[in-house]
């Protein structure tokens, strides 16, 4: 499964404001995982349709 167009957008407006610290795409499930250094969410999954949530959102 290939990154979709929102979690495109998504990866590069947070790049652009420089709040990714990492960041890995697993290719099976089509989510994309983040570290920011956001004390509110510091470590974050992006969706196939662009939500960002808490890793422990996902089962």
């Amino acid at each position: 499964m290939k990154p979709t167009e929102s979690q495109y957008l998504v990866i590069n407006a947070l790049q652009t404001l420089q709040l990714i610290e990492y960041e890995f795409y697993d290719g099976e499930s089509g989510d994309w995982y983040i570290a920011t250094p956001s004390q509110v969410l510091p470590v974050a999954v992006i969706l196939p349709n662009g939500e960002i949530v808490p890793t422990n959102w996902r089962l």
